[in-house]
């Protein structure tokens, strides 16, 4: 996924059934498996309540099918 608007530093966090992954490894990710996904936006104080300053950029929460 191309995150189009924001410098290399800017990048959300992924986070992959509880594992941080990286933007490549989210690419591989074959959507058929893909359960749900969720956003911690920037403007919400959740994604660095919850994840401190990695979250800081915001969070995408992705659960895979079991």
């Amino acid at each position: 996924m191309n995150f189009k608007g924001l410098k290399d530093g800017e990048k959300p966090l992924i986070i992959f059934d509880g594992k941080t992954i990286t933007n490549e490894e989210m690419s591989a990710i074959n959507p058929e498996n893909i359960k749900e996904i969720n956003v911690l936006k920037l403007k919400d104080n959740a994604a660095t309540a919850i994840y401190g300053e990695k979250g800081k950029n915001g969070v995408i929460i992705i659960t895979s099918k079991e």
